[in-house]
């Protein structure tokens, strides 16, 4: 008996007929539901058996999508979007096999268009065969960040959603905090971030060169306490620090000092090109809309950029804001 007509076994004998006929093509539909069959039909969708053999009920709720990934990898978050153009083609069309998205010319894919929004439903109405299933895993992981308060953004690709999402709990109990500032910042910036430079040799001609461009948070180290004996110079809380003024504490909690160090900071023979400095000034724009909205309450920030002023040497012309930077600062309440 063939695995198609397998079901046919549980019926009492009278049924278990050479020719089942209308019979065991309607159990096919409860076998293909419940323990899969191994065909073409529903485009080799998995039944409920395999997937729970294979754990995805369950992993399908965690980032990781470990069900996806052979058992003895251990990456925190093995890449999708990421891999290579044939891994990725595997894993997206194995993530098919079990959650079964329409393709273009079936019916239902006019709704799976309808569910999805942005960059995910272009993905639908691309060519690629494998669209549906990368428009369903971007807009399932918008909706599975809903889950633990983050707003996805979806301009993120498939991996960086992952991995935001499954970093972002333990964020979550450091918030406020000088540390928890900075992992937020470099995990959602992607920092340190790599600039394409120059340096010029011997001869005097610019070669490519390769730096990085880091961002710093701190609070800010004050003077101590002064202790003295005549009322003038009692100690008052002050709701800000001014120079001179005596503290509390060795640090200002309720600033944070951001400093972006440049890469010719640590190699000044490293020389920034005019779209490095378009760059470093989106990213000072995006650090800024950044720290506004994840800064504690009652707090302030400054933003530094580190070296303050760069000087090419005077062989080579200099041109503020085009191939210069001067040490911008901003401060927010």
């Amino acid at each position: 008996m063939s695995e198609s007509t397998s079901y046919l076994r549980y019926l009492p004998a009278v049924y278990s007929t050479q020719d089942p006929g209308f019979l065991a093509q309607y159990l096919k539909i409860f076998q293909k539901i419940l323990t899969g069959i191994k065909d073409q039909e529903l485009d080799g969708r998995k039944g409920i058996q395999e997937l729970l053999a294979a754990e995805v009920i369950g992993n399908l709720f965690y980032p990781r999508l470990s069900f996806l990934f052979p058992p003895n990898d251990t990456g925190f978050i093995p890449p999708i979007s990421g891999a290579k153009k044939d891994q990725e083609t595997a894993i997206l069309t194995d993530l098919d096999t079990y959650i079964g998205v329409p393709d273009q010319g079936d019916p239902l894919a006019a709704y799976v268009t309808a569910s999805v929004s942005g960059s995910a439903a272009q993905a639908v109405t691309r060519t690629d065969p494998l669209g549906p299933i990368e428009a369903w895993l971007n807009d399932f992981l918008i909706w599975l960040g809903g889950w633990v308060g983050l707003v996805v953004d979806n301009a993120w690709s498939i991996d960086k959603k992952r991995t935001v999402m499954a970093e972002i709990m333990a964020l979550y109990r450091m918030r406020g905090t000088v540390q928890g500032l900075k992992f937020l910042v470099d995990l959602l910036l992607d920092l340190p971030l790599t600039i394409n430079g120059v340096k010029y040799d011997d001869n005097g001609d610019p070669q490519p060169a390769q730096g990085t461009l880091a961002v710093t948070l701190a609070n800010p180290v004050v003077p101590g306490i002064i202790l003295s004996d005549t009322v003038a110079t009692a100690f008052i809380l002050p709701d800000r620090y001014r120079p001179g003024a005596p503290v509390v504490a060795g640090y200002l909690p309720w600033l944070f000092d951001v400093q972006m160090v440049l890469p010719n900071a640590k190699d000044p023979t490293f020389i920034l090109t005019a779209d490095n400095v378009q760059e470093i000034q989106a990213l000072y724009l995006q650090l800024t809309q950044l720290l506004s909205g994840i800064k504690p309450a009652a707090s302030r920030f400054v933003i530094a950029i580190v070296p303050s002023m760069q000087l090419q040497d005077p062989a080579h012309a200099t041109a503020l804001g085009v191939n210069t930077l001067l040490g911008e600062q901003e401060t927010t309440q």
